[in-house]
């Protein structure tokens, strides 16, 4: 669990990739997968979900079914595939947009999945922090599940690896990286722009080295990252965390907000 931009979904992904038994992760046009990966589909009721998992089955249905027919279905071809693992991304969506019974049912659904006699499958869930929330309504779903949260990045625990990253992303991209770009100063600024969130962090790096390499520059510096900023977030050099003098006041999740300047009084009518 974490915030949007923290990497959780690439996080997933890479543990999967990278566990001692080697887990492959369904890719379009296989047959066979330890792990089903797929992004809560909309509307993110039991039928909406168990639709989306056929569909990244590429199993079609030629008539209209039912939930209870569809998860039937879902459960068998988990069977006959032999998968593992289910990993449903942006699962908070689950307790967003259904009402109180609606939420039931879906924790009664992925239950199933699990205690299934015939073939269990292990379940994966990454989300928002309020993922938590449908989680603890089913005191059996929640004991069965271990929450892990993506913890926000500290400069004073992670500024070696952020330094680091920046290092081995500019030479990935056959550029040099400037010496102010490891100092604590520059640092501090990064993690504050991209939030705390190592995801945010990752994009923004590689959107510098962009600004570097579309004029054909060779060294990646500070300028790069004032100009990634503002072309992402719209907002003026003021309001830019890179070079503004009280960067911790800015609220980086907004975008295209306007520079603070003087009160100008109003014309009375």
């Amino acid at each position: 669990m974490g915030p949007s931009g923290a990497g959780k979904t690439t996080l997933v992904r890479n543990a999967l990739h990278q566990h001692p038994s080697g887990l492959h992760i369904l890719s379009e046009g296989e047959e066979q997968a330890d792990v089903v990966s797929l992004a809560v589909p909309s509307p993110a009721t039991p039928k909406g979900v168990g639709l989306g998992m056929l569909d990244t089955l590429g199993y079609q249905l030629r008539r209209d079914r039912s939930a209870h027919i569809i998860w039937q279905l879902v459960k068998t071809q988990f069977a006959e595939r032999q998968v593992l693992f289910l990993h449903l991304d942006e699962a908070q969506d689950f307790a967003r947009h259904n009402n109180r019974g609606e939420q039931h049912a879906v924790i009664s659904t992925l239950k199933s999945l699990m205690q299934s006699p015939k073939w269990p499958v292990g379940l994966i869930l990454s989300g928002m922090p309020d993922l938590l929330d449908l989680v603890n309504m089913d005191p059996q779903l929640a004991r069965r599940l271990r929450p892990i949260e993506h913890r926000p990045l500290k400069t004073s625990v992670d500024g070696g690896m952020i330094v680091a990253a920046i290092r081995q992303y500019a030479a990935a991209a056959q550029i040099a990286a400037d010496e102010n770009l490891g100092k604590p100063d520059f640092v501090r600024r990064l993690v504050h722009a991209a939030d705390s969130c190592f995801g945010i962090l990752a994009e923004m790096i590689c959107e510098a080295i962009g600004e570097v390499l579309l004029p054909g520059d060779d060294t990646l510096s500070v300028k790069a990252f004032v100009s990634c900023f503002a072309r992402r977030s719209g907002c003026p050099n003021g309001l830019n965390p890179f070079i503004a003098e009280n960067y911790l006041t800015i609220n980086v999740r907004k975008l295209l907000e306007p520079e603070p300047g003087p009160d100008i009084p109003r014309r009375p009518r």
